[in-house]
């Protein structure tokens, strides 16, 4: 029979050896020839069949879902009275057993595009990102200049309340505000409804470091708020942290959560045509009216 000698073996293995051989009652010598026996047939055994494409895409919507409900979880999206174990979280969204929803997280069963658009529309987040991974695990599309398609639900006087959230970011060590500091959120929130639809604007910021481009933008959402007098407006300002890669994979809740959000009063100077410049955008404001705004 032939012999093997190895030098410089570590210790650590050693080590399992010796345990492995005394839990097998086998002598270390016995062990090494085992377990050496077993690994070298695994080389040559049967490789194992390779993910179908079905099975990929449970896998994946199955972790996009854990991520999604440990983001809701994080971002404090449950009432203190809500339970957000997932048999009530299947309650929540109208199952009639959790089976359902714990296989498909589990990837063992496909998510059914019916329960993702129940899931997409309870907890406001992105049904392209949930059954493909694309965008952001929650919609925030740029509202651009034309703001009625976003406000429309509003304007028509069902009930539904327009939350505008102005970020505030930390100034640096030079006394420089963060990239997304004056970024102005919108959000339209129902009270029945748990869905928030959301946005912003990305061609204007709410503060004074504007160029001209930025401050006609700014006067235009102004005109439009003007014209639109019966549209219910509550304005916040915003000190959450934001990480610039994961702004858009919180809830609306994350940024409108009283933790970090306050009542602000901003919006009526902004709207009677005060300069952005001159606006102490963090601080409590007497309303001016427009007749007697001074620009």
């Amino acid at each position: 029979m032939a012999r093997l000698s190895v030098r410089d073996f570590p210790d650590d293995l050693h080590q399992l050896l010796l345990q492995s051989a005394a839990r097998n009652e086998r002598s270390l010598e016995g062990e090494t020839r085992f377990g050496l026996a077993r690994y070298l047939e695994s080389l040559n055994g049967p490789k194992p069949e390779a993910a179908t494409l079905c099975e990929s895409w449970q896998r994946s919507t199955g972790q996009r879902l854990q991520k999604l409900f440990s983001r809701l979880r994080k971002d404090n999206v449950f009432a203190w009275s809500e339970r957000s174990d997932l048999p009530h979280l299947a309650l929540a969204l109208g199952e009639p057993s959790p089976a359902m929803l714990m296989n498909c997280i589990d990837g063992r069963e496909a998510l059914p595009f019916d329960l993702a658009r129940r899931i997409a529309d309870r907890y406001s987040c992105s049904l392209e990102w949930l059954i493909n991974g694309s965008s952001s695990m929650f919609p925030y599309p740029e509202i651009g200049g034309d703001y009625r398609e976003f406000f429309e639900p509003a304007i028509s006087g069902s009930g539904i309340n327009i939350k505008l959230v102005r970020i505030c970011t930390a100034e640096d060590d030079e006394g420089n505000p963060g990239a997304h500091d004056g970024t102005l959120l919108m959000f339209r929130c129902k009270a029945d409804n748990p869905n928030i639809a959301a946005g912003y604007s990305g061609r204007f910021y709410l503060n004074g470091r504007m160029g001209a481009g930025g401050h006609s933008c700014l006067e235009g959402f102004v005109k439009f708020l003007n014209e639109n007098q019966n549209l219910q407006f509550s304005e916040y300002n915003c000190t959450a942290p934001i990480d610039d890669s994961a702004m858009w994979d919180h809830h609306p809740n994350y940024y409108l959560d009283f933790k970090h959000c306050s009542q602000a009063s901003w919006l009526n100077p902004l709207r009677a045509g005060k300069s952005p410049s001159s606006i102490e955008w963090t601080q409590q404001h007497a309303y001016l009216s427009p007749e007697v705004a001074r620009p």
